[in-house]
């Protein structure tokens, strides 16, 4: 018994040490990581959210990244997670708190805290996480260190014989909206840096970026009411961008394009060449004009699609001439040389064909397709010839795609044969099928919602009575952002997300729709000018008194053949009648 206690005793004392040395350790350890994550001296963190679910606080803070790159969400010892834009030194990290709260940037509960609770870091824009890390803090602080005040700069080097003026717009690149305009000289407060981008703040108290070749840094300790170097000329306010009505409506059309450099005019979703261009208009082109924004006009076409094109391509129409119907996008139709081709063309019916043809080749978040631009440039001269009405979208946003798209569905209203022809990325998420859009980011599980289009949608529309529909997707390539979508949804939704596309339905429609490779397959976009699918398109289309069912044989044998059996096309057709591009005779 005496040594059965003596053994006990030793085991509880012993136990008593480890769990002392144990306790030791992690306050060494929690210290460590606050001096870590709190450094010290006249500053603090810019807290300006806080959530009490990991994923909130992270979701939260990939909204502000782009805009703030120092951005981290912290754990704190209480259980919540703290989202900051950056360590900030006093008194210049307060000026910058109440610039960015006041424009609208950052919420008005935002707060500065000093990093005692921080524990180490969940999430960064950096790309730091974990624990202690001397790093963090050259990787978080915004300003520069040291409580340096934020420097004075003035607008400069633009070239007054074009725009004259410099954007400052909601984030560090051309993609972000343009919110106002800066006229030579205009003064401003430098506030951080990305890239070549630089946060400026202006003395009207707006806050946004802009680039930094066109801003100069004034000397150390200017007073902000003096004037820039001598050899500037004197400080002019920043414009205002504004928009003015034009009522009633007036009827335009559009002038000579040769010194444009261009056969076209382009229409935008805005006032600028940085917005994305949603149609092409020809020289004769009938508009009408809405309203006006500096040298930009908001226009309506004739199909009833809306956007802006640039005024000085604008006039009005002359009274003594017949302006005929152009169409409203895309090049015009070339001259036919085949004369029997030209013969049969004559013959076409006359019920009214529209096409919808769209091609996403330059992505700006992942790697850029080669050939969906050439696919739909070349199918588009190719369905002119055989008489269809062409909407064609080249390299489009989300935004851009959903008008181009509507403008198709407004136009296939009355049309006899409607086709939609898309090239680029897709993916299929829960047995349906997603366009992607060129700024597609898929940086969580939100993005199949907000940055697709669904293929689906636009079938619905194309499935109406008495109308013949196709569908052609030359969309299964191999697609990186699909992946980064499936690593987002986690494991359990990871089955939801699928390779290739799904086979969709054809429904009680008169529709046919096909795919440039089985369902589930991962197509070739090619080593020559078009893809393997599209170049076995445009081969038999134009083929005589040749039904599109035979059609897509063909297409499927030559692309197999071609491919050497890694890529074989497939077709779902719901058809009750015939029916032929170049009808017989």
């Amino acid at each position: 018994m005496t040594s059965g206690v003596s053994i006990a005793g030793r085991t509880f004392r012993s136990y008593a040490l480890l769990t002392s040395l144990f306790c030791l350790f992690s306050i060494l350890s929690l210290m460590e990581t606050r001096a870590a994550v709190m450094p010290g001296g006249n500053g603090g963190w810019l807290v300006i959210a806080s959530r009490s679910q990991a994923h909130e606080a992270v979701a939260i803070a990939q909204g502000y990244a782009s805009r703030y790159p120092k951005t981290t969400v912290f754990q704190s010892n209480n259980g919540y997670y703290a989202v900051t834009i950056g360590w900030m030194n006093q008194p210049a990290g307060n000026s910058y708190r109440s610039q960015l709260i006041s424009s609208g940037a950052i919420p008005g509960d935002s707060y500065f805290h000093n990093g005692q609770r921080f524990q180490y870091v969940v999430w960064s824009a950096t790309g730091i996480t974990g624990g202690a890390s001397p790093s963090l803090f050259a990787a978080t602080r915004i300003d520069g260190g040291a409580g340096r005040p934020a420097a004075q700069g003035y607008v400069t080097g633009l070239d007054p014989r074009g725009d004259n003026y410099l954007s400052l717009r909601t984030g560090p690149g051309t993609r972000y909206q343009e919110i106002a305009r800066m006229g030579p000289n205009t003064r401003l407060t430098i506030l951080g840096r990305s890239g070549s981008w630089l946060n400026v703040t202006l003395t009207t108290g707006r806050t946004g970026w802009a680039h930094s070749r066109y801003i100069a840094s004034l000397p150390a300790n200017t007073p902000i009411v003096s004037r820039p170097p001598a050899t500037a000329p004197p400080v002019v306010s920043p414009p205002v961008v504004t928009k003015r009505t034009i009522s009633p409506p007036r009827q335009a059309v559009v002038g000579n394009l040769a010194q444009s450099g261009d056969t076209f005019l382009s229409v935008r979703t805005g006032a600028g060449t940085s917005h994305p261009e949603i149609a092409r208009m020809l020289e004769g082109t009938q508009v009408q004009m809405l309203a006006q924004q500096d040298a930009w006009v908001e226009i309506e076409l004739p199909n009833g699609m809306r956007g802006w094109a640039h005024g000085r391509y604008l006039k009005a129409p002359e009274t003594n001439k017949v302006v005929t119907d152009i169409p409203v996008v895309g090049p015009e139709t070339v001259p036919v040389e085949n004369d029997a081709l030209d013969k049969l063309v004559s013959n076409l019916p006359n019920g009214k064909r529209v096409a919808l043809i769209i091609g996403n080749s330059a992505y700006e978040h992942t790697t850029p397709l080669d050939n969906p631009k050439n696919d739909a440039t070349d199918l588009t001269d190719t369905l002119k010839r055989l008489g269809f009405t062409v909407l064609l979208g080249l390299d489009q946003s989300k935004a851009a795609m959903d008008m181009t798209v509507r403008s198709f569905v407004q136009n296939i209203s009355d049309a006899d044969v409607a086709l939609f022809f898309y090239a680029g990325h897709a993916m299929q998420v829960g047995g349906k099928n997603y366009l992607i859009p060129i700024d597609a980011k898929f940086e969580d599980s939100t993005a199949i919602d907000f940055e697709t289009v669904e293929l689906g949608t636009i079938l619905n529309y194309m499935n109406a009575p008495g109308r013949l529909s196709i569908a052609l997707l030359d969309a299964c390539r191999d697609n990186p952002l699909s992946r980064r979508f499936h690593r987002t949804l986690g494991k359990s939704r990871q089955s939801f997300a699928s390779r290739g596309l799904a086979a969709p339905e054809a429904g009680g429609g008169n529709i046919l729709i096909g795919f440039a490779t089985a369902p589930g397959d991962v197509a070739l976009d090619g080593d020559t000018d078009n893809s393997p699918f599209t170049k076995a398109l445009l081969n038999h289309i134009e083929t005589p008194d040749l039904e599109i069912e035979i059609m897509m044989k063909r297409v499927k044998a030559e692309v197999y053949e071609t491919t050497r059996g890694e890529q074989s096309p497939w077709h779902n057709s719901a058809l009750r009648r015939e029916f032929y591009f170049v009808p017989k005779k």
